[in-house]
């Protein structure tokens, strides 16, 4: 498998660095050229997928969202909120981010439409995994495998990195390598590359704890070539932290401290409160006994985004609104159960 992979990085490593932009020009040509209608809505949640600038991410997401709901579209409606509660998610507001998902989930179940309630059931995986119920987690990623079946390579490629994701936080490397080997090679069959990014910070990670320092650096280096083509503020944050914290291990402070401020600036840029409470601590680190001040700067603003992310308020809310769709899903298994007898 290694070969492979390598070769493949080395393409990827020569190629443009325009490509979101080239996707995006596409869309905005489109979005001229098209009429109030479900086109128009797609369209206008396509391009606040590929933006995560928040605020004109969400722009673009409500301004879809009103337009599918003037024409009745409801497929369009679900897409649009999945899209609203994913520029929440990549701030790390994760209350808000569950509730557009779900609320997104139960439109896609009122029509009977598989792709939207497949996405959001990805997507309420993902919070389940931010918030550390990984059991939880597998339970919804699987619930979308069935409508993921198919040559749609891109989402099989994203659906297998946070599989990868959660077996690797359960520290289940093998199986974590896996799906992240098999993200890869979707990743190769589709044209859309983006967030490819988070497979290869994936295969840094294990080859990193299988000891393979250099193999880890190289994957990080060509997700960072990755989120550069695709613009991918948080991704590059990531990819950032991740070998800043290498070189901060092998002892090499000077370029731990040049990731780590650069992974801060791309988190600040989205306001993605994980990495710049792990960047900022990070940084604190490197600059005690250094430079004092620099140090207290950095551990304040790593505490204040750990206080917002973690708020007792915060995490009230997400519990109540997992409790909340427990109960709901039971209700429609009794109902389903009872209409079967």
């Amino acid at each position: 498998m290694k070969k492979p992979i390598l070769a493949f990085l080395f393409i990827l490593s020569v190629a443009k660095i325009s490509v979101q932009a080239q996707q995006v020009d596409s869309l905005l040509k489109l979005l001229a050229t098209t009429k109030e209608d479900t086109v128009k809505v797609m369209v206008l949640a396509k391009l606040s997928f590929y933006d995560q600038s928040f605020q004109h991410g969400l722009d673009l997401a409500q301004e879809g969202l009103a337009l599918a709901r003037k024409i009745k579209y409801a497929k369009g409606e679900a897409a649009c909120i999945i899209r609203v509660g994913s520029q929440y998610s990549w701030i790390s507001n994760f209350p808000m981010a569950l509730h557009y998902f779900l609320e997104a989930l139960k439109i896609s179940e009122r029509i009977a439409d598989k792709e939207g309630m497949a996405t959001a059931y990805y997507d309420i995986g993902i919070v389940y995994k931010t918030q550390g119920d990984f059991h939880s987690a597998l339970d919804y990623l699987r619930k979308a495998v069935p409508f993921f079946i198919g040559d749609n390579y891109y989402r099989l490629g994203c659906l297998n990195t946070d599989f990868g994701d959660v077996y690797a936080l359960l520290n289940k490397q093998d199986s974590a390598l896996q799906f992240y080997q098999r993200s890869y090679e979707y990743f190769n069959l589709s044209k859309d590359k983006y967030q490819f990014i988070f497979t290869l910070n994936g295969l840094g990670d294990v080859q990193l704890k299988m000891g393979n320092k250099e193999l880890a650096l190289g994957y990080y280096r060509e997700a960072i070539r990755n989120g550069i083509s695709y613009n991918d503020t948080l991704g590059l944050s990531s990819a950032y932290l991740r070998i800043a914290r290498l070189y901060d291990a092998a002892g090499q402070q000077d370029s731990s401290k040049l990731y780590a401020e650069k992974s801060f600036y791309y988190a600040q840029r989205v306001n993605g409160l994980q990495n710049v409470n792990a960047a900022g601590k990070l940084l604190s680190k490197l600059y005690e006994n250094k430079n004092d001040k620099e140090a207290l700067r950095y551990l304040q603003i790593s505490q204040a985004a750990n206080d917002s992310l973690f708020s007792r308020e915060r995490t009230m809310q997400i519990q109540n609104m997992f409790l909340a769709e427990t109960a709901r899903e039971k209700e429609l298994n009794d109902k389903k159960n009872h209409d079967e007898a």
